[in-house]
């Protein structure tokens, strides 16, 4: 498979898909790519021998030129990639790796948490957008990973495929929690430990749970960046990528997925939030941080007052913030 892999990204090193370098369709030079895809999807379908019969493997075909974007696609049988979830591993345009997840359709997006990667201003390591609107595919993925040519680790790039069709089906409604895989991270050190199966059930269940959050995860981010003018309500930060939906009181289901229950905040302060670090006074609105980090580089956010939405209604909520002050603030 990594050999396959490998060639396919030094055939676009060679020939990068650029405007001005396309191929025909019919070239013969496309002959050793297009044999290299066959063996990648074939390694796929091995590797995926006990679903193969409800998945299908597409390839980059192309009608008059070849895509610009080589990829090679895991969705259900009777599903069009235009028009769902699915996973896909893309190829970089210059071909310095290649980028893997679970994505969904550019034309027809079914509410995906995706990930915004590509910016303007912002340089990526490995650039998935084609060269027409329909063929951008940067911005398409739940949880991206990049790996690059020359030092792709197959088990690790296996156990993201898996996760990633977890990930999939589960959204698509095709799989129950018990279905899940639970895909072996490379370094989580699992092998150290010996087999409990009750583990296993409990990731199951983890995932199904971190699965159903996402779904209306996007929804919720969606309305906080807009009532927040796309900047982190305590550093002011707008590289929109850093940016998280925050829940003040925690995840219980949809119900908590409310506006007032919200806050966009930049994911290191998300992270001190969480974790109790950091609070936002439920009375005037200004920060609150946890002595430990008091006098570190988050010091100079002590006592400010944090930037709020231009509507009331969309303001946090003063019972949600005090629940917050009173039981997950570490006074420390």
């Amino acid at each position: 498979m990594i050999h396959s892999i490998n060639n396919l990204l030094y055939f676009r090193q060679k020939n990068p898909g650029i405007r001005g370098s396309g191929i025909s369709v019919n070239d013969p030079v496309l002959l050793p790519v297009l044999s290299e895809l066959e063996n990648l999807k074939t390694s796929l379908e091995n590797y995926l021998s006990d679903k193969v019969e409800k998945l299908k493997i597409e390839i980059s075909k192309g009608q008059a030129n070849f895509p610009s974007i080589l990829h090679v696609s895991i969705l259900p049988r009777n599903q069009k990639v235009s028009n769902g979830i699915y996973v896909v591993m893309c190829f970089d345009i210059l071909g310095r790796g290649i980028l893997v997840g679970c994505a969904e359709s550019i034309t027809n997006p079914k509410g995906l948490n995706t990930v915004i990667r590509k910016q303007r201003g912002i340089k990526l390591n490995i650039d998935v957008d084609g060269l027409r609107p329909t063929t951008k595919y940067n911005n398409v993925f739940e949880n991206p990973r990049e790996f690059y040519f020359g030092s792709i680790d197959e088990k690790q790039l296996l156990d993201h495929i898996s996760l990633s069709l977890d990930i999939a089906l589960y959204n698509l409604g095709l799989a129950k929690k018990d279905d899940l895989t639970i895909a072996e991270k490379a370094d989580t050190g699992a092998n150290d430990q010996a087999f409990d199966p009750q583990n296993l059930a409990d990731a199951r269940t983890k995932i199904a749970r971190q699965i159903t959050a996402r779904r209306g995860q996007k929804s919720f981010r969606d309305q906080l960046l807009r009532a927040y003018e796309y900047k982190c309500a305590v550093t002011g930060c707008d590289v929109v990528s850093t940016l998280e939906a925050c829940h003040i009181m925690p995840y219980k289901g949809d119900q908590t997925n409310h506006i007032q229950n919200g806050l966009l905040l930049r994911s290191d302060i998300h992270i001190l939030f969480d974790l109790g670090f950091l609070t936002i006074n439920y009375k005037n609105k200004t920060v609150i941080l946890n002595k430990e980090i008091t006098s570190s580089y988050y010091g100079q956010f002590k006592a400010k007052k944090i930037f709020l939405p231009k509507k009331p209604s969309d303001h946090p909520h003063l019972d949600a913030l005090k629940f917050h002050n009173e039981h997950e603030f570490k006074q420390g």
